[in-house]
């Protein structure tokens, strides 16, 4: 075996045993894993020359080698074998999602959720971008004499209530009259084309309604305004409590992270131009050094997809957690194609 090619057995090695036990690990202790023979001073002298590279770390002079982060880099870029779920497995993620999954919203929290307990890190389960979404109806129900709601359902399945008041009885032939109105009108529309602008030029086109339509375009505006907005769901952010790795500043730092969807969502996007994984110092956030995010895109068609990530310590079980997350990315994918009828 040439010797660059037994540097690199050894350093799969040395970032798997670590993986499991948490501990330095010695050279013969390598020894006993390798697939081929080899000494326990060659094994050293490798290990030595790896730490050379900046691949490994001593942590302690007397002690063994950890891999730094720059040798799980090379470790997930380029020695990682893939490993995939179960079929088991599989069918239970699948039933599960099954029996709590009516809407795409509760599909990614149930999906977040299974995530989280089968991992034992944070999980998020981004939708697909609502910017993409059209209206695909909007339904009005009556919730009092002088009060009614206006639900705006899109094609991506979401669903946004608005509350309207009206100085006026809210009668049902009313809430025909709105029903047909509105949706002759936005129907078919992207929800991002439900602007101000829009809305006053479209109450204007109602002629003699235009007098009792405001508050009921309203509603619809707001909705739809909501409905453009990137959904995200999180579950398990206790769990990264229990690493050891993060001190108790740096796990205020992850907390906050799960409060700011939009920087969270970045973090995810720069994991996919990394392999679907960054790690450490990749966060560009000295507090967050300790964690690595893997990433996994869901797709039931090609205008209507998002995002699962797993964040947890940077000692994470990376060929089995990207195995579980591609594998609940497929089945996410798959129901949500289901859920949507495309």
């Amino acid at each position: 075996m040439e010797p660059t090619q037994r540097k690199m057995k050894i350093l799969e090695a040395v970032v798997e045993a670590y993986i499991r036990s948490g501990d330095p690990i010695g050279s013969k202790a390598i020894c006993d894993v390798l697939d081929f023979s080899v000494s326990s001073a060659t094994v050293r002298n490798d290990m030595a020359e790896l730490s050379s590279l900046g691949l490994l770390e001593q942590p302690h002079t007397s002690s063994g080698r950890v891999p730094t982060e720059l040798g799980y880099r090379v470790y997930i870029d380029d020695l990682m074998k893939p490993v995939s779920l179960d079929k088991k497995e599989q069918k239970l993620i699948k039933d599960n999602l099954d029996i709590n999954s009516d809407t795409p919203e509760r599909l990614l929290e149930t999906a977040a959720d299974i995530l989280s307990r089968i991992t034992g890190c944070a999980a998020v389960a981004a939708s697909p971008p609502g910017e993409n979404s059209h209206i695909r109806h909007v339904k009005f129900v009556r919730t009092g004499n002088y009060t009614a709601m206006a639900v705006v359902i899109t094609s991506l399945g979401s669903v946004k209530p608005r509350l309207f008041r009206c100085d006026y009885m809210i009668t049902p032939s009313l809430l025909e009259m709105f029903d047909k109105a509105v949706n002759d009108r936005l129907a078919g529309m992207p929800v991002t084309s439900v602007t101000p602008a829009f809305i006053q030029t479209t109450a204007l086109s109602f002629g003699e309604m235009s007098m009792i339509m405001p508050n009921v375009l309203l509603a619809v505006s707001e909705a739809a305004k909501e409905a453009s907005a990137d959904g995200i769901a999180v579950r398990g952010k206790s769990n990264l409590f229990s690493m050891s790795e993060l001190a108790s500043s740096n796990g205020k730092r992850a907390m906050e992270l799960f409060e700011r969807p939009a920087e969270l969502l970045k973090l995810i996007s720069a994991a996919e131009a990394r392999s679907g994984v960054l790690i450490g110092s990749e966060m560009r956030d000295p507090a967050l050094s300790c964690l690595s995010i893997v990433t996994a895109d869901y797709t039931a068609a090609p205008q209507c997809s998002g995002k699962l990530a797993l964040i947890g310590p940077l000692r994470m079980n990376y060929p089995r957690i990207i195995s579980v997350l591609g594998g609940v990315a497929d089945i996410v994918g798959e129901s949500l194609a289901e859920l949507l009828d495309i």
